[in-house]
């Protein structure tokens, strides 16, 4: 199949590469759909983004090194990231009680912040494990 790249930019900057599996006709109607919201056409930078994450790279933009920590920085983050194993488990069945239940069955928004305020402290402890274990 053809690079449709240029005849569809704004469906191509949405999904990416998948745009060009896409058949012709509906690839049109998603983007003259697209082109009636009169949004500029957008970069995927999300999509270069993950696959900069993919590869590696840090929360600067730069390759990650190799690290070497010590026992007791290890274990502290071995165990920062058991806890957010756990609240990701956590948020995810949230997620699907919100999709899936009865509103008496979800959890509340002020419990999931909570569990995201959580989160983003034990990935800061991981940060800042690797950080002060580096020689």
């Amino acid at each position: 199949m053809s690079n449709r790249t240029a005849s569809h930019p704004r469906l191509h900057a949405l999904i990416g590469d998948i745009a060009n599996e896409m058949p012709e006709d509906l690839a049109r109607e998603i983007e003259c759909a697209l082109n009636e919201q009169n949004l500029p056409v957008q970069a995927p930078t999300f999509f270069a983004c993950l696959d900069a994450i993919r590869q590696g790279d840090g929360a600067d933009g730069q390759p990650c090194n190799a690290r070497r920590i010590g026992a007791d920085h290890h274990a502290s983050l071995s165990r920062s990231l058991a806890g957010l194993t756990a609240l990701l488990d956590l948020l995810q069945a949230a997620d699907r009680a919100r999709v899936e239940g009865m509103p008496q069955e979800q959890l509340g928004s002020f419990h999931t912040d909570g569990l995201i305020v959580a989160a983003r402290q034990l990935v800061r402890e991981a940060t800042h494990c690797l950080e002060r274990g580096t020689p």
